[in-house]
């Protein structure tokens, strides 16, 4: 079936029309004209599967990735950088305006990524047995299939090469991949590779370690510690079990970032690219205002809590997480920075609530999950009195949403999107809203 392709679709599909009806297809690109296969057809909407492309984009290139067909990871691989810019661009536009009502004039163009390839720093693959050999890879989209990937062109050079040393060593002291039935095994990879030191972590069924395999993963140049991780669990998507245990090596790896010193330990979670990152959050910092108090939801580990250093008087980061909320203080007293913030362990609007019991905020800086805020939390900021908000995003829906909502009392002033993740559809952005005279 012959079909014209003239939008993006969120998870970078191509959207078409069939009889004034929505047809999503992956693979195909805006402008191009596709063959395709209608395999699921509802009320509103039909979804195809592609079988040729009649008429390729200009924007079309040729792939670098051999698995890129079949991954699902990179969609965009295959379209020019330049206009995977323009796209992402329209599609945090339409949902900005289609839940939020936020016109266009007011997004920014997006900040581009300094590295469209290798820019990952850290990744988290299954792991499969493949020709009596224990090996990485990834599942097709939505289905259970697994494909040996040899390599990510995503991934920093140093981190694919740990990836194989790493997996060297798993094979020569034969530990097989996982087995739902005995629950044991090797089910995931976890390695995050920052300023040359590797936090490697295992994520495996109900056993032990053997020594000889932390002995030789602990000899590979980089590596800077071993953690193991136990996830059993048959229908979560998880990845790790509910403690990660430290095997050897250091508990955390240090790293200077943006004129600060930060620890991570194995379940922190940071950004992916992070020239991009230093980028964003600098951004995002730059545009609080001089005040007396800024507090900082979902804060993590407190990197812009303290990157905010000189921007407050006094600055109070919530996070729920107690792992990121002992690295944050931790980090705090690394920058001798532990007078002048506070970390609490508390849920978003529970935290956020406590502290306006005490006192008033004038800024308050969030990055919130992708689910966005939720109904306390943006109740419980209508409520207050704070003055303006540095809202950091990953997901242009459920900041529509959150924006239609907080609308009441404040103005968008400004969107500015950037490019963390390049070759997928998605979009980072930070939206600086004021509070509305007389509110």
């Amino acid at each position: 079936m012959k079909i014209n392709f003239v939008k993006m679709g969120i998870n970078g599909e191509g959207i078409g029309y069939l009889n004034k009806k929505p047809v999503f297809c992956t693979g195909v690109f805006p402008n191009e004209t596709a063959d395709v296969t209608i395999i699921e057809e509802k009320k509103n909407y039909a979804i195809a599967t592609l079988d040729r492309i009649i008429e390729p984009s200009k924007h079309r290139v040729d792939s670098i990735c051999a698995y890129q067909s079949k991954c699902g990871g990179c969609p965009l691989l295959t379209m020019d950088y330049n206009q995977q810019l323009v796209h992402k661009k329209e599609l945090l536009v339409q949902a900005l305006y289609k839940y939020g009502g936020v016109r266009r004039n007011l997004i920014r163009d997006i900040h581009r990524s300094e590295h469209e390839i290798k820019y990952r720093s850290a990744l988290k693959l299954p792991v499969h047995d493949f020709h009596h050999s224990t090996v990485t890879g990834m599942y097709e989209p939505n289905t259970n299939h697994f494909i040996q990937i040899s390599g990510c062109k995503m991934h920093k050079e140093g981190l694919e090469r740990m990836r194989r040393e790493v997996m060297l060593a798993v094979n020569q002291e034969g530990l097989a991949a996982y087995d739902k039935k005995r629950e044991k095994g090797l089910r995931y990879l976890v390695i995050r590779g920052i300023e040359g030191k590797y936090q490697i972590c295992f994520v495996t069924g109900k056993q032990t370690i053997k020594q000889e395999l932390i002995d030789k993963v602990m000899e590979i140049k980089g590596v800077a510690s071993l953690n193991q991780s136990i996830n059993t669990n048959r229908h979560g998507t998880a990845i790790f079990g509910k403690t990660i245990k430290h095997l050897s090596g250091d508990e955390s790896i240090q790293m200077e970032f943006h004129g600060i010193t930060i620890k991570l330990s194995m379940e922190s979670f940071f950004q992916l690219n992070l020239k991009q990152a230093e980028a964003m959050y600098d951004m995002a910092v730059s545009k609080i205002d001089p005040c007396e108090t800024l507090v900082e939801a979902y804060c993590g580990i407190g990197v812009m809590s303290l990157l905010a250093k000189d921007k407050a008087n006094h600055i109070i980061g919530i996070e729920s997480v107690e792992s990121a909320v002992r690295n944050a203080r931790h980090n705090a007293k690394l920058n001798g920075l532990q007078n002048k913030t506070d970390f609490l362990c508390k849920d978003a609007a529970q935290g956020l609530l406590y502290v306006l019991m005490r006192q008033e905020v004038d800024t308050l800086l969030v990055d919130p999950p992708r689910s966005g805020m939720d109904d306390l939390m943006l109740e419980t900021i209508l409520k207050s009195s704070i003055r303006k908000i540095i809202y950091v995003s990953c997901n242009p829906s459920t900041l529509g949403k959150n924006i239609a909502v907080l609308k009441e009392n404040y103005d968008v002033k400004t969107v500015i999107p950037y490019d963390m993740f390049p070759n997928t559809p998605h979009v980072e952005s930070i939206t600086v809203l004021e509070r509305k005279k007389g509110k």
